[in-house]
């Protein structure tokens, strides 16, 4: 009688964690850097190479900081307390920073201060998601990447929008829109010296290549100096002579996970050069203007989230990469109890809370009918029911949530098998009581 409350008690703790789990993960926050503290993903150069501008997450807000090339003098620039703010620009005066601000909903839009903080402000609308942007030569325009905030807001699939270089004034004013090609992805926004042409690297539908928009023709074109095969992160020396970029190594080709180091490619003589072997993934790279070094960050513990970023410099002409130490503030909060939940309650937590409890039940029909495969098999029929289910709300609502519902059927299926394999041994070796 004991034995057999202690199970009931078993089977209603299994499944008041197991109903829990399954409402926190619908209701929770998913995004990974609501705790997170650490640099984050974009960094600048001040045009006298005195000054680094980079983001840093502090307890899940993302502010603006900048700090001497040896990692000294930090000092936090964005004057807001709250909030993501991040992929800092110089202006070509260093006396301005252009940078992104993320509302709750993820839309980015363009901001622009001096170089102490003061006189921020909103130079971007709202109905416009903006991805990167950078200075003209004379700092007197700006030109961005952005595409309509709604459609951003909608899953793939859902609209044919997509996104487009545009241009406005450092005042927030004269914007307007050069093209109309809704690119899939657009990404490293860069302008050439004479301010005659922006570069960004567009899919081109097999690779991905840098392109240019020439501002005086409104002429959109691939750029030659491409390298034949996916390029990422690139950007042209302020003299145009190398071209820098990140790609997949040709030893992790074959392997599980891509690594991506960091190459130069000479302009003019074509040759090739690989400046890292870290065994990561390398990400913003920007040129110091007045010495041949690059700064960049590593994406230390690619692929998770919340991306972890160490601050490296290494010369164009090759060397060992140098770490650059940043005297961070640390972070003021445990968030040990949220984090409790989150680890307690999350999406693998439901899976062992499953298994658990359909593992009690199977115990407790063991005792009393000797029905010990009943909760396996009706896990099976969940788990089928589930991959029927996937195709066709794939085929008739949306293709993501058709792929969700397809991954909670194969975990279904894995806890079955489990299932069915703990049965098996209960019926097989352990005795009724």
């Amino acid at each position: 009688m004991k034995k057999n409350k202690k199970m009931r008690w078993l089977i209603g703790i299994s499944l008041l964690l197991l109903v829990t789990s399954i409402i926190y993960s619908v209701f929770r926050d998913r995004d990974p850097y609501k705790y997170y503290t650490g640099l984050g993903s974009e960094l600048a150069i001040s045009p006298n190479d005195e000054k680094l501008a980079f983001s840093y997450f502090l307890d899940g807000f993302e502010a603006i900081y900048m700090a001497d090339p040896d990692g000294g003098n930090v000092t936090k620039i964005s004057k807001e307390n709250e909030g993501r703010f991040h992929t800092p620009r110089f202006s070509s005066d260093g006396k301005q920073l252009l940078f992104l601000s993320a509302d709750h909903e993820g839309i980015q839009t363009l901001m622009i201060m001096n170089v102490d903080g003061s006189k921020s402000k909103q130079i971007s609308d709202n109905d416009l998601h903006i991805i990167d942007a950078v200075f003209s030569p004379t700092g007197e325009m700006i030109y961005y990447i952005a595409m309509p905030a709604e459609d951003y807001k909608k899953a793939e699939g859902e609209t044919k929008e997509g996104y487009d270089l545009y241009m406005i004034d450092r005042n927030g004013e004269e914007g307007r829109q050069l093209t109309n090609k809704d690119h899939f992805t657009m990404n490293d926004l860069s302008i050439s010296k004479d301010g005659a042409e922006v570069y960004y690297s567009l899919f081109d539908g097999n690779i991905e290549q840098i392109y240019s928009y020439h501002i005086e023709e409104n002429k959109e074109a691939k750029v030659k100096e491409g390298i034949k095969g996916d390029m990422y992160a690139s950007v042209f020396s302020p003299d145009k002579q190398f071209l820098i970029y990140t790609a997949v190594t040709e030893e992790s080709k074959n392997s599980s996970l891509f690594e991506y180091e960091l190459f130069s490619k000479s302009l003019e003589t074509n040759e090739t050069k690989r400046l890292t072997n870290l065994k990561a993934n390398i990400q913003s790279p920007v040129f110091f203007h007045h010495t041949n070094k690059l700064a960049f960050l590593v994406y230390k513990n690619w692929p998770n989230d919340p991306a972890e970023y160490q601050l490296m410099t290494v010369s164009i002409n090759g060397g060992e990469p140098e770490f650059i130490d940043l005297n961070l503030p640390a972070s003021e909060k445990s968030h040990w109890l949220m984090k409790t939940f989150d680890f307690l309650l999350n999406e693998k937590a439901i899976a062992v809370y499953y298994v658990l409890l359909l593992g009690s039940i199977t115990v407790s029909l063991q005792r009393r009918s000797g029905r010990v495969f009943l909760p396996a098999l009706i896990s099976l029929g969940l788990a089928v029911f589930a991959f029927i289910g996937s195709f066709v709300i794939a085929a008739i609502m949306n293709p993501w949530v058709g792929i969700a519902v397809g991954m909670v059927a194969i975990t279904l299926f894995l806890c079955s098998l489990l299932l069915n394999l703990f049965a098996f041994i209960i019926k097989r070796f352990v005795k009724p009581i």
